[in-house]
């Protein structure tokens, strides 16, 4: 059973199966290691990237993996130093404020402000609909945080980020507010939330002698690209005959968003025109942060609990794999999982041929079975969710909390 198979079908399962179920956070009682974890994936997406966190402690150590799918750039690294040295202080110094957690707080705030300026937009328009129709949710959230509709692109970004954080913590349990805009602005006030859960962490003086010792170690990501795959017609016609295909084909044409994927993947970038029957299409494909970070641990058999943070929920092919390894005797915790399949997901390469081997067959029943369904179903309906996870306010932080949006200027 060939890998190139293995692609192939992933990519059919994404443009005809984009999700599979409804999101899902995995984890709901999470240890103060594990949060920890979770802060550090937060801080530590810069734009468009994922990345994977695992906290490694000994008796004498404490080891925070690092994984990344895109390559580590160097301003990168010099973040990674520097968040390392702060923590350091931070711990060595507490419980007295140190110099230290307010540059941290800056240090973070400024790396992390692409990615939350696409939050904000997303908030943005929330806040511009609901005032329109006046909704007294937005109204609200308006007067708490002094906005004007009028000149909204001028707030203060590190400012904002506290006002969420603090009224996503007064109404995240009131149903009268829709879902999707107190999601907005968890996400938003993530940020401060995340930066008070780390100082928090450092300052426990039960931790203080792991963070005198802690070590960011970087994972190279594992990137290919130019990975061959069979046609879309090759495919396809492995599960139904020729007058099947052309039905098939009439209900995918007219599904708008699978056309927009099949044309992603089968359009040649040459003539720009969509080839479905070429079997020497290539495509760009990459071992998922969370996927080196588990490769890792099977290599070295670590069989005792292990939780893996990721600034992304991991997509339905990483959660198959997942499973796999469970069932093999690995205790794998994972901080969300959202059901989308992509068509760029590399298998691991672990040094057990027998494990590799059984994973392969593993995923591909199951990619059959999706396959198989959906064409049978001649339907092409997908539902599109939003994804990416958002940490949430740990109220045993709130003198941090507190500390933290006085460094951004916060004030109600």
């Amino acid at each position: 059973m060939s890998e190139k198979l293995l692609y192939s079908k992933v990519c059919i399962a994404e443009s005809i199966n984009f999700v599979i179920d409804e999101a899902s956070h995995e984890v709901t009682d999470m240890k103060e290691n594990d949060k920890f974890s979770c802060n550090l994936a937060t801080i530590l997406t810069r734009d468009r990237e994922v990345v994977a966190v695992r906290l490694k402690i000994s008796s004498d150590s404490c080891k925070v993996f690092l994984s990344k799918n895109s390559d580590w750039l160097e301003k990168d690294v010099v973040y990674i130093n520097k968040i390392e040295n702060y923590l350091k202080n931070i711990s060595k110094y507490a419980p007295v404020r140190s110099i230290d957690a307010k540059a941290l707080t800056n240090e973070i705030l400024a790396y992390c402000s692409v990615k939350l300026e696409y939050r904000f937009e997303k908030l943005k328009k929330d806040i511009i609909g609901g005032w329109r129709k006046n909704h007294d949710y937005i109204v609200s959230f308006m007067n708490f945080a002094s906005i004007n509709v009028d000149n909204i692109d001028e707030v203060d970004r590190h400012k904002i980020c506290g006002f969420c954080c603090n009224y996503y913590k007064k109404t995240k349990d009131d149903t009268e507010i829709p879902q999707k805009f107190l999601r907005h602005l968890k996400k938003v006030g993530s940020y401060i939330s995340s930066v008070a859960g780390i100082i928090a962490c450092a300052r426990n003086k039960n931790y203080k002698p792991l963070f005198s010792k802690i070590e960011l170690h970087r994972m190279d990501p594992i990137v290919i690209m130019d990975q061959p795959i069979f046609s879309w017609e090759n495919i396809i016609k492995r599960f139904i005959n020729d007058e099947e295909y052309d039905c098939f084909m009439n209900k995918c044409s007219k599904n708008t968003f699978a056309m927009g994927i099949i044309k992603k993947i089968y359009t040649d970038k040459t003539t720009q025109k969509l080839q479905l029957d070429r079997n020497d299409i290539k495509q760009h494909i990459y071992l998922h942060a969370e996927m080196n970070i588990l490769t890792s641990i099977i290599n070295h058999e670590e069989k005792n609990r292990v939780f893996i943070a990721v600034s992304k929920k991991c997509c339905y092919l990483c959660e198959l794999y997942i499973n796999f390894a469970r069932n093999q005797g690995y205790n794998i915790i994972i901080s969300g999982i959202h059901k989308k399949i992509y068509h760029g997901w590399k298998l691991p390469h672990v040094a057990d041929t027998n494990f590799r081997t059984k994973s392969l067959e593993y995923i591909m029943e199951n990619l059959d079975r999706i396959i198989e369904n959906k064409i049978k179903r001649y339907t092409s309906s997908l539902l599109v969710t939003s994804d990416s996870s958002a940490e949430s306010v740990d109220s045993k932080n709130q003198n941090e909390l507190e500390e933290v949006l006085e460094y951004v200027g916060y004030q109600e």
